[in-house]
């Protein structure tokens, strides 16, 4: 099994990583398409060709790869939008005033999109995440729940909400605010068949996601600056 940790001579990445990642990957979109307990371990491994072994060394079983899957994602997650929330938290920290905190919310949404719909395997990372919110197709999880880096990137909004309101609104109301503003990009992630109805949109391209994105700019500012008076 150590030879599976020898650098690859031409990339110079851990062969092992790659494997693991390649496992991972191929996890996501056969979870995806049939839920947990649609496919096999050995149908995954055979898809991601690698021997059925392999998901032991890596994962010690099928409920362990896919907590990884969950993790891959939240670290993917963290690394699109993180950056961005970062800055906006050095903005509240600042005490910038509420068009630069009302613009930082909207890039926080921009990196969100370019998440949820721009990067490689968008679609099955979409289809992943609604079979795990679907009790049916999913085991039980310790990572059910938030992740923090779903906290963090919450709590950035809602304090960004509390100061353009000026602390005027209750948590719960702030909670609403947020949901409604962020659950314009959710509702196309999550709801592809109603976006579909509605916009016949079979397939989100680079230009709808940046004519999503100018839209949602334009309904979060507007939501926004509505609680400043």
């Amino acid at each position: 099994m150590t030879s599976l940790r020898r650098r690859n001579a031409e990339s110079g990445y851990p062969r092992g990583d790659e494997t693991k990642a390649r496992i991972i990957k191929t996890a996501i979109s056969l979870f995806g398409e049939n839920g947990f307990a649609g496919v096999s371990a050995r149908e995954i491994a055979s898809a991601a060709g690698v021997p059925a072994p392999s998901l032991q060394y890596y994962f010690e079983n099928k409920e362990g790869l896919y907590e990884a899957c969950i993790a891959d994602i939240h670290a993917s997650a963290w690394e699109a939008i993180g950056p961005v929330t970062c800055e906006v938290e050095e903005l509240l920290t600042a005490k910038a005033d509420a068009d630069k905190v009302i613009d930082g919310y909207c890039r926080i949404l921009e990196a969100l999109a370019d998440f949820l719909f721009a990067m490689p395997d968008a679609a099955s990372r979409a289809l992943f995440v609604a079979q795990h919110r679907s009790p049916s197709n999913s085991p039980t999880s310790k990572s059910s729940g938030k992740s923090a880096t779903g906290r963090r990137i919450q709590e950035c909004c809602a304090a960004i909400v509390a100061r353009v309101s000026r602390n005027r609104l209750t948590d719960e109301e702030i909670g609403m605010v947020c949901t409604t503003i962020n659950g314009q990009l959710i509702i196309v992630h999550l709801a592809r068949e109603h976006v579909e109805d509605m916009m016949g949109w079979q397939e989100i391209t680079p230009e709808r996601i940046e004519a999503l994105k100018s839209v949602v700019r334009k309904h979060t500012t507007v939501i926004l600056n509505s609680y400043r008076s």
